[in-house]
């Protein structure tokens, strides 16, 4: 039985880590992607992480794990780090770690992202997704079913303002919920940095995310300048993974440098696939312009 978002709510630690996994994987982001979920899949980069830091004698206060899904790749980092002796708070941060629970009819109700789309409806206690996958689901039926749910909601929201009475849904692993070293935030690392995030963390781990099969070379680029910028400055990591479909992870750890460029500390296996873009000197000067380009087109020009 795949979990939907109101027993997921209100099941606590009682489901299987096979339901858990079902359950995230149902969720599809407005983005296009899920929030998969497995358990233990980062340990060895956790070690290898851990072991450079040791070697450096380096103990970070401050981290930030991107892309972290239901967190629980997070906790298991934040224990590994507890055993290490790493005192370390995560903010652990994904598109949509926060729902809304709206009920719309008796026996009908819609989870919603933070952007009030719906993400999951809920038919009975029947989880049905959102999204389409093409011709092939009107064949099989359930595409109408679909469709149909997406504009009814679409208008039962706009008629009764439903999102005004949802249910907050935390949609991280239940244990995870609760450890005091982890926090949880919604992030869009595309978008400008919110002033609290800026030069604030000692490290940075992005697994699962930033890679050329959900991004083009210059939202990569985008994403790894604000990602520095996040960054406490020289010495502080920036840890890029992606693992692969046999489960081997494949990731480099870079540091930033006095001169405010990153540099590879340790790879896993083949390393990162971006590992051209997180060192490429142009990334910086190529973001400022960028961003000169976008304020002369949309900001009129002010006496300073």
């Amino acid at each position: 039985m795949i979990l939907n978002a109101r027993s997921f709510l209100t099941a606590g630690d009682t489901f299987t880590q096979e339901q858990e996994a079902a359950f995230f994987a149902s969720i599809r982001l407005r983005n296009g992607t899920f929030k998969t979920t497995d358990h233990h899949r980062l340990d060895d980069l956790n070690m290898l992480v851990i072991g450079e830091w040791q070697k450096l004698d380096r103990k970070p206060r401050e981290i930030m794990d991107v892309g972290a899904s239901s967190a629980i790749s997070s906790l298991e980092w934040a224990d590994a780090l507890a055993r290490a002796d790493i005192d370390a708070e995560i903010v652990a941060t994904d598109l949509c770690m926060h729902g809304s629970l709206v009920p719309l009819l008796p026996g009908y109700e819609v989870l919603l992202d933070r952007d009030g789309k719906v993400i999951q409806h809920i038919l009975g206690n029947r989880p049905v997704r959102w999204s389409l996958d093409g011709p092939r689901d009107f064949f099989r039926g359930t595409g109408f079913l679909v469709a149909a749910l997406n504009a009814f909601a679409s208008t039962l929201l706009l008629l009764t303002n439903g999102r005004r009475r949802g249910e907050d849904v935390l949609l991280v692993n239940p244990v995870a919920r609760d450890n005091a070293r982890l926090r949880f935030a919604d992030d869009d690392i595309l978008a400008a940095n919110p002033e609290d995030l800026r030069g604030r963390f000692n490290a940075i781990r992005v697994s699962n995310l930033l890679n050329r099969g959900y991004f083009d070379e210059a939202q990569l680029r985008r994403a790894v300048d604000n990602l520095k910028d996040r960054l406490v400055g020289a010495g502080s990591f920036l840890i890029v993974n992606r693992t692969h479909a046999d489960g081997s992870n494949n990731g480099t750890i870079f540091q930033l440098t006095k001169s405010n460029k990153f540099e590879i500390v340790a790879r896993m296996r083949d390393g990162s696939e971006i590992e051209d873009i997180v060192l490429s000197p142009d990334a910086d000067g190529a973001q400022l312009r960028a961003t000169s380009q976008n304020r002369s087109l949309s900001t009129p020009s002010r006496p300073r």
